[in-house]
């Protein structure tokens, strides 16, 4: 049996935060943050997958795509067309948005003892659970244009 993956662990260690110490607002956070890395280093994982099929995790060119996937873009980009309108990556997309943006609320804002419910957490913990399960059943074509959109910017004529 293959030892879990670090996406299995980052959802595992997720799950343990709530399970050790939920009652503490500052373990919810870290919970929140860690589900949405979970997801996407998935992406990352996806990406590099993807576009080098037979590169070794070690090679240097499959850590540079999976090091290419940037924070920034990847909000707007599922947000906008093709992944939009893509009938699978539709349903999980805005997700992947919904993670990003409670992991930046869950970094970067001040203490705040009420912030996350532990009901809201343990619900973005089972959407992250969700995304990687879908992202794991797309097909080769499907990997492929989520992979090329998420790194490569479209050109405006």
């Amino acid at each position: 049996m293959a030892p879990p993956s670090l996406v299995a662990r980052l959802l595992s260690s997720a799950d343990d935060l709530l399970e050790l110490k939920g009652r503490s607002a500052a373990y919810r956070r870290r919970a929140v943050s860690t589900a949405y890395y979970a997801v996407f280093h998935a992406l990352a994982k996806l990406c590099a997958e993807a576009l080098l099929p037979d590169a070794k995790r070690d090679d240097d060119t499959y850590s540079r795509i999976y090091r290419a996937l940037d924070h920034g873009p990847l909000k707007n980009t599922f947000l906008q067309s093709p992944l939009k309108d893509h009938p699978v990556i539709k349903v999980f997309g805005p997700i992947v948005v919904l993670l990003q943006t409670e992991r930046h609320r869950a970094d970067y804002s001040p203490p705040d003892k009420d912030m996350f419910a532990l009901s809201e957490v343990e619900e973005l913990i089972r959407q992250a659970k969700f995304v990687v399960g879908e992202l794991d059943r797309l097909n080769k074509v499907d990997r492929r244009l989520l992979a090329t959109s998420l790194l490569f910017k479209e050109r405006k004529s």
